[in-house]
């Protein structure tokens, strides 16, 4: 059985979760490698999904030749990143994932706050997050926030910190392994989308195929143990209903 108002809180991936950001930054990346002079791969492609802005720039500093990159290179191209983030943000270019605005509504109508917890950049989710009515979200934790990054735990309790909530009674919805990892190793109760890489199935975590399978009466049936159960059809949208 769950405890007594569960969710207290639903923390929020960002980077493919919420929005579908993860196809351009692969873009953005591989075009930053290239003009470096390094190479790109789909092993690559792998290791860069959630990770920081940092640690993003510097391993592709060092596929392209620069074994002990300077923290200026790494400020450098984690810098452009960024900036060409930013930029399309702005102009539109990324969506909301499908699903994500409906659940939020859904969230917050019942009074369940919701969290964003990132390793982008917090000038990047302050962009995002304007694109939503305000309130939406709770707290924001980003990757440039001091904390360890995922899979360490930390981005989450710090997030439950803030919302002044146990990461047992709340639900992480996440994306990719790393951020599953850092859910789990938090105590919460982990939703998985299907991303870019598959998240394997563990105890107190569910997989399903998009946000579309999600709504708050699911959340709430997550039990303390045993299996998880079976996502449903997704509520109809409000244009949907006659």
């Amino acid at each position: 059985m769950t405890a007594p108002g569960f969710p207290a809180a639903v923390l929020w991936d960002f980077d493919g979760t919420l929005m579908d950001t993860e196809p351009l930054w692969l873009e953005l990346e591989r075009e930053e490698l290239e003009a470096l002079g390094g190479t790109w791969s789909p092993a690559l492609a792998d290791e860069l999904v959630g990770t920081t802005m940092a640690a993003t720039a510097g391993i592709l500093l060092r596929r392209a030749g620069r074994p002990d990159p300077s923290a200026d290179e790494v400020e450098t191209v984690a810098d452009r990143l960024e900036r060409a983030m930013h930029a399309r943000l702005g102009g539109g270019a990324v969506r909301w994932q499908p699903g994500a605005e409906r659940l939020l509504e859904e969230l917050g109508a019942a009074g369940v706050p919701s969290a964003i917890v990132s390793s982008s950049p917090a000038a990047l989710l302050r962009a995002a997050v304007r694109t939503l009515p305000p309130g939406v979200f709770s707290a924001v934790v980003a990757g440039d926030h001091g904390h360890r990054s995922k899979p360490h735990p930390a981005p989450y309790l710090a997030a439950c910190e803030l919302l002044g909530v146990a990461a047992a009674d709340c639900v992480v919805v996440e994306d990719s392994p790393t951020g599953a990892a850092a859910g789990t190793a938090a105590g919460a109760w982990v939703v998985a989308v299907r991303g870019v890489i598959p998240v394997e199935h563990a105890p107190r975590r569910l997989l399903v195929d998009s946000l579309e399978s999600i709504d708050l009466p699911l959340l709430r049936s997550l039990p303390r143990t045993g299996a998880a159960p079976r996502p449903g059809r997704r509520p109809p949208r409000r244009s949907e209903q006659s």
